[in-house]
């Protein structure tokens, strides 16, 4: 019998490489051009809350979904795409190509929109993968979640053991994601998108349950 061997992780890999080839082309327009796009194609709260109009830049509507594929430096790029291509392939393996992709075009969109909802009349580009690779993980925590946990009430809601797992990663997450945030504003740093990575995370829970609820635990091994 041939050994098992997991399918392979198309979307994630073309997820991987737009990226990739986004940050590669702005580099090669230089800085100044790098920056205006980020300002015609990033998600700038003041422009989707109408405070602000920007003449010949794209919908603000549509920087719901530009926004993610435009990063802030190699260095925000490498640390996004670290994470997804460890947590996308494990995703896509259960959900499937054209699932993942949705996945992170919807964390992308739900963390721009709660980033936008936190400073509406904010005038900084939002860039980058961040929502949507947080949704990604928010399902892999979900999915494979083991069954180590007691089932618990939240107000008056039953939670299985998987969903109480599921949130301690969401908690551990979204504290680290605000360590890191304070970290970056302590250092003068340009600072985090906090609430677009929150928002992807929950996005990303929620997209999960379904799959948790249909599946029985023997299926995430």
């Amino acid at each position: 019998m041939r050994p098992w061997k997991p399918p392979a992780a198309r979307a994630t890999g073309a997820l991987l490489l737009l990226c990739i080839l986004a940050q590669v082309l702005l580099w090669l327009m230089g800085p100044a051009t790098g920056q205006s796009l980020a300002f015609a194609a990033g998600l700038v709260p003041a422009r989707l809350t109408g405070h602000v109009v920007a003449p010949g830049a794209l919908s603000p509507w549509l920087t719901l979904v530009t926004h993610i594929f435009i990063h802030g430096g190699f260095t925000h790029l490498l640390m996004n795409m670290v994470f997804l291509a460890w947590v996308g392939r494990h995703c896509e393996w259960l959900i499937g190509p054209l699932r993942l992709l949705l996945l992170f075009l919807l964390g992308g969109v739900v963390g721009g929109l709660v980033q936008v909802i936190s400073s509406p009349s904010s005038l900084v580009p939002v860039v980058g993968a961040s929502g949507g690779v947080s949704a990604v993980f928010g399902t892999y925590a979900l999915l494979y979640a083991r069954v180590g946990e007691e089932p618990a009430t939240l107000l008056g809601v039953q939670l299985s053991g998987e969903l109480v797992r599921a949130l301690r990663y969401a908690a551990l997450f979204v504290g680290l994601q605000l360590l890191v945030a304070v970290a970056f504003d302590t250092a003068g740093g340009p600072g985090i998108a906090i609430w677009a990575h929150i928002g992807g995370f929950l996005a990303g829970l929620l997209f999960g349950l379904p799959y948790v609820w249909s599946r029985s635990e023997r299926d995430f091994r």
